[in-house]
């Protein structure tokens, strides 16, 4: 995959080192603003771009390096997620750790390609953790509309769909399974629905979401059916990418 950064809009300050330019930040659902960045990357230089979501349900609040590099600016709490931000290409050590501590996590190693985008998925216990790297094929939707994805990292729910308005979206995704980008229509203050694949059982709810016109989505589905805890089944969205 081959971006075209200039045709992406919005640029979100947020990491290691300067976004590369042109990428969009990821929102929280409120869609809040992104700010464009007055650096400008080292083209000599090779760049990827990613970003993280931690779902490990019992996962404690996390500081998350990449190499030696603290990427966050505020503790990753479970369910939630890191926008995009720069990094090398290579070999990558990623690494959560206890906020404010050097006290291990889970560390992964992962590999970046030059202008390539990408999440690192973070699931399940931690005992048991799970990586997981996607590879994030970011397209303009066509003729004004917007795209989603879905992503299942809860490790015990059954095969998912995503529901938008009454209509599946996206169908049958096991554990650790994501979705292709699929195209939806632009509306306001929707409710997203991810159910028991085949029937009604809602799993997770995302509320109140506006869609925006070329847009570019992703809800993923965390915790444990019958989780205790703070641990049970939930549901969250990001804004990957906004091309108007």
């Amino acid at each position: 995959m081959n971006l075209n950064f200039t045709k992406i809009k919005g640029i979100h300050q947020f990491g290691i080192v300067p976004l590369l330019t042109g990428i969009a930040c990821l929102l929280a659902v409120s869609i809040s603003s992104c700010t464009k960045s007055s650096n400008s990357p080292n083209t000599n230089v090779p760049y990827g771009v990613l970003s993280v979501v931690y779902a490990a349900p019992d996962g404690p609040a996390a500081d998350f390096y990449i190499n030696n590099s603290l990427v966050n600016t505020s503790q990753l709490t479970y369910g939630n997620y890191i926008p995009y931000f720069k990094l090398t290409t290579g070999t990558n050590k990623a690494g959560f750790f206890d906020t404010g501590s050097l006290t291990t996590i889970a560390i992964d190693s992962i590999n970046i390609k030059v202008n390539q985008v990408y999440t690192l998925f973070f699931a399940n216990l931690v005992a048991k953790r799970d990586f997981l790297l996607t590879n994030d094929t970011l397209v303009a939707p066509t003729n004004g509309g917007a795209s989603i994805r879905l992503a299942n990292m809860s490790p015990n729910a059954p095969n998912v769909d995503l529901m938008i308005g009454g209509k599946v979206i996206v169908s049958n995704k096991s554990y650790k399974q994501v979705s292709s980008f699929t195209a939806i229509p632009v509306s306001g203050n929707d409710t997203l629905k991810i159910v028991q694949t085949g029937t009604s059982n809602v799993l997770g709810v995302v509320n109140a979401v506006t869609v925006q016109s070329e847009g570019v989505y992703t809800i993923w589905l965390y915790g444990f059916v019958n989780g205790t805890n703070g641990q049970g089944l939930n549901a969250n969205l990001m804004q990957n990418a906004l091309f108007n």
